[in-house]
């Protein structure tokens, strides 16, 4: 492996561990928000937090 594909696999890595504590945390928002108000829909509030988080 070269240095330039070790770093291509590093920064991929990186990406996806930053896209997947991006989804976490917006899934737990979702579901604090859910617990605040039982008659929000869990999905729609997961949605709301994701496309929060991206924008970041």
């Amino acid at each position: 492996m070269t240095s330039d594909e070790f770093e291509n696999k590093k920064r991929d890595t990186k990406n996806a561990l930053d896209e997947a504590g991006d989804k976490l945390e917006a899934g737990a928002k979702a579901v604090a928000n859910k617990l605040g108000d039982t008659d929000k829909d869990i999905g729609t509030e997961y949605k709301k937090e994701k496309l929060k988080e991206d924008l970041k």
